[in-house]
């Protein structure tokens, strides 16, 4: 996740509550307390079932499975997650508030000290059920909406989804709840962003959090935009982030799956403000890029641990047969100890990019191109501004 708001302007909103421990002054806190050992940020796809037809659906969700982990068996998981020490867990599915213990199961985690936070297409929740999320002490809701209600709903294949969306994102902010949406940029839609954005600065959403394209489950790459639009649009969410901060706004952009982001936008920042130029890259040292199978692990519905939520065709074991804790703290894996040293495994550019060890690409993207260790397909840096011309 690169934080452009918290590298163009040194502040930060939702982040501020999440990892920066009150202090903005100094690295993230939980950041820094991450890198000391690897504990991950937990995604947990907790169930198959949802009531949207996303056509870019990476877990592919719809129906049930009766083969799901029990409220017994998801206990038992958060007990190992709490002994750990896990710094959050995420609540994703399919659609997680079709669980019907969902509530009971996130008491229980937060009895235990984990912050939680979910993903969520948004459409159920309801004024009723944004208050039991903030009774339940949920830090963070991200709506996933991707457009205009136009583009949104022939995405989510069921019309009017963007209103119950839109509404269920206004029903968790004014339960007091943070706030942001979740916007995968496709072709199909990279026309929206600006709009999409104006609509969560005029309803003082915090969080506009921007995920790339990863192609998995129903998500392809003929769907992606280009590098020169890749290019364009992080030049634009960079002005953009500047000009809301001056003008008083408090919504913040991020974006995800892209460590080339933090680069590109660290090289931006070295012309304008050599001070803010270093505190970024200092940040980006310790993020340390693509933390799949590090400190980003997923669990999916039936208990398999995947290294991140799009690789569901690689799994390292199953909790029902191991403690998650037992295959994430002595991997006995090839591949989850090769991406914790992955640097010295990269080849092609991103092997002789001079910024490999603060970006390194997203590995996933490049293993769907052909080579987990290759090029990473979605770099739009130039040869000279890696430092191999």
């Amino acid at each position: 996740m690169i934080g452009i708001s918290k590298m163009v302007t040194g502040e930060a909103t939702v982040s501020r509550q999440l990892t920066y421990g009150g202090d903005e002054s100094k690295l993230p806190k939980k950041l820094v307390e991450a890198v000391k050992k690897p504990l991950p940020v937990v995604v947990w796809n907790s169930t198959s079932s949802c009531n949207l037809k996303c056509v870019h659906c990476y877990a592919s969700a719809g129906k049930p499975s009766e083969s799901e982990l029990t409220t017994e068996e998801g206990k038992a998981f958060l007990d190992d997650l709490a002994e750990m020490r896990i710094p959050i867990l995420l609540f994703s599915g399919g659609e997680p508030l079709m669980r019907k213990d969902l509530f009971e199961l996130a008491t229980y985690v937060t009895s235990k000290g984990i912050m939680i936070s979910l993903s969520t297409n948004g459409t159920l929740i309801s004024e009723e059920n944004a208050e039991k999320l903030k009774k339940t002490n949920f830090s963070y809701i991200g709506v996933s909406i991707d457009g205009l209600p136009e583009t949104n709903d022939k995405f989510r294949g069921v019309r009017g989804a963007f209103e119950r969306a839109f509404q269920g994102l206004l029903n968790s902010k004014n339960a007091g709840l943070m706030t942001g949406i979740r916007f995968t940029v496709t072709k199909y839609n990279i026309k929206d962003i600006p709009a999409v954005i104006d609509l969560l600065v005029e309803n003082e959403v915090p969080r506009f959090c921007l995920y790339h394209l990863v192609p998995s489950g129903r998500a392809e790459f003929q769907d992606d935009i280009t590098l020169e639009q890749r290019r364009e649009l992080i030049d634009w969410l960079f002005d953009r982030a500047i000009q809301l901060h001056d003008d008083g706004y408090k919504t913040e952009i991020l974006t995800v799956d892209n460590p080339v982001d933090g680069v590109y936008t660290y090289l931006k920042l070295k012309e304008i403000d050599e001070t803010l130029a270093e505190n970024a890259l200092e940040f980006l040292k310790y993020r340390g890029g693509d933390n799949s199978g590090y400190r980003l692990a997923d669990v999916d519905m039936f208990g398999n641990v995947h290294p991140n939520q799009f690789w569901w065709d690689y799994t390292i074991g199953n909790i029902r047969e191991k403690k998650f804790s037992e295959l994430w703290l002595n991997p006995e894996d090839e591949t989850i100890i090769k991406l914790r040293e992955k640097t010295k495994h990269l080849r092609g550019r991103c092997g002789k990019c001079q910024f490999k060890e603060v970006c390194g690409g997203f590995r996933l993207r490049a293993l769907r191109a052909g080579d987990l260790w290759g090029d990473e397909p979605d770099c739009y840096l130039t040869d000279e501004e890696i430092g191999i011309a």
